[in-house]
């Protein structure tokens, strides 16, 4: 073979190979590859990515992360940050106790009265239907429209309490799986963005 024709054959070589493999930069772009433009944005194979610094990683440097990847990360910050929210959860915890036990005992003594007003109510219509004495009919049928109207109130803030005792209920069962929701959610972020930020993705 000629040198010119050899020359020709691996010139064809050459441009060949540049037209069918993916650029070099391109293959080395991946989670975890180092980057020097932070908020560099680059696309691979569809697939985009951002040179930054993962959060999650101590003393970490600039890397290619994908957007999943970034996230990932956010949402597992997102969580970690809610935890801490919440505070002290016993002493919230007792907080809500306190204002059970004044609510409970709010709606045991109204019940008590709307019950006992109730049965006046009651006592005062059939010593109203048994008499036969006007000014005694009078003066019940006044006395029995009194009892009316404070049963209506009473039984109105009967209501309230007990949608108010319901509500510190709810709050504090809430409240009480807290740690535990917090922690399946930090520990479900965390994995996630383990898996999604793994060198090479």
């Amino acid at each position: 073979m000629s040198r010119k024709l050899a020359a020709a054959v691996l010139s064809a070589a050459v441009i060949a190979g540049g037209l069918f493999a993916a650029p070099a930069s391109a293959a080395k772009i991946s989670n975890g590859a180092a980057c020097s433009k932070v908020n560099a944005m680059t696309t691979v194979s569809g697939y985009k990515y951002k040179c930054a610094k993962n959060s999650m990683v101590k003393n970490s440097k600039l890397t290619w992360l994908s957007v999943e990847c970034l996230t990932a990360v956010s949402q597992y910050q997102a969580a970690v940050k809610a935890q801490k929210s919440v505070g002290n959860v016993a002493e919230q915890t007792a907080q809500l106790d306190a204002e059970l036990q004044k609510a409970t005992e709010a709606l045991a003594s109204v019940t008590t009265a709307y019950e006992n007003a109730r049965a006046q109510v009651t006592k005062s219509q059939a010593s109203l239907n048994a008499s036969t004495n006007a000014s005694e009919k009078l003066a019940l049928s006044g006395a029995l429209s009194k009892l009316a109207n404070a049963v209506l109130i009473l039984s109105g803030s009967k209501s309230k309490l007990s949608a108010q005792v319901n509500d510190l209920e709810s709050k504090k069962a809430l409240l009480l799986s807290a740690p535990a929701a917090f922690k399946d959610s930090i520990s479900d972020a965390k994995s996630s963005a383990n898996l999604l930020c793994r060198k090479g993705y």
